[in-house]
């Protein structure tokens, strides 16, 4: 995790969980929260909130006027990768 001497001070002032916006209580467990995919951290956030706090497992992507190209080889790809399924709008004349 990146963690910044302004984090640190951040995260040891913090009153309130960044996540739900809830007060810290006497003896709660606070933790550092930041992402997993840029390793920054975010703010100070309860235990649970943080346990439970998740982002889309999903990212839409949109092509656009790829009728002339392989769009078809993009999209057996990406079916290729994982166990999820591919939605795609079909171009209509």
């Amino acid at each position: 995790m990146i963690f910044k001497e302004e984090d640190k001070a951040n995260f040891e002032t913090s009153t309130n969980c960044w996540i739900f916006q809830k007060d810290f209580e006497e003896g709660e467990v606070r933790v550092r929260d930041h992402c997993h995919f840029t390793r920054k951290y975010r703010g100070a956030a309860h235990q649970k909130c943080n346990a439970h706090f998740r982002k889309p497992k999903f990212v839409p992507v949109f092509f656009h006027n790829v009728s002339g190209y392989d769009a078809h080889l993009f999209v057996k790809n990406l079916n290729s990768m994982g166990e999820r399924n591919i939605d795609c709008i079909p171009n209509t004349e």
